[in-house]
């Protein structure tokens, strides 16, 4: 076989499977359209008389009133915002509450417990030499040799 015939074979197995599968689809097409068809055309009649069956039924009610309105509510009583007054610099300190003060205030200290003090190094230094050498000045203790 010539390349000539073979590709001639080909476009025409080619053209008739296209054929038939167009016209399988369009067969398809139209069996689902009738299938809808028939059944719209069968189910409807009973629908609607279903329907009009349901609607016979249903039992009419009388006229009712009209609804009452919502009662509106009462509007809330808002304080008016207070006019912002001028600006007043504070010209004078507050006092301290009485236990602040009183925690404030030290004891006046005897020049004897001062000596004993912890915190004051100089003092409690001097509280370790003799008691003839506890008033000369550290100045004339160190150079004393």
């Amino acid at each position: 076989m010539s390349a000539d015939e073979l590709q001639q074979l080909e476009q025409l197995i080619y053209a008739n499977v296209y054929k038939a599968l167009a016209t399988y689809q369009q067969q398809q097409r139209l069996a689902v359209i009738q299938r809808q068809q028939d059944s719209t055309s069968t189910v409807k009649p009973q629908a609607t008389k279903r329907k009009k069956q349901l609607a016979s039924k249903v039992k009419r009610t009388p006229h009712v009133a009209a609804p009452k309105p919502l009662p509106q509510p009462k509007p809330q009583v808002t304080p008016q915002p207070s006019i912002p007054k001028s600006y007043n610099p504070i010209k004078a300190a507050k006092p301290l509450p009485a236990p602040t003060r009183a925690a404030i205030k030290q004891p006046p200290v005897n020049q004897g417990e001062n000596a004993r003090a912890l915190g004051n190094v100089d003092q409690r230094g001097r509280a370790m030499l003799p008691k003839h050498q506890r008033d000369t000045p550290i100045w004339d203790l160190v150079n004393k040799q």
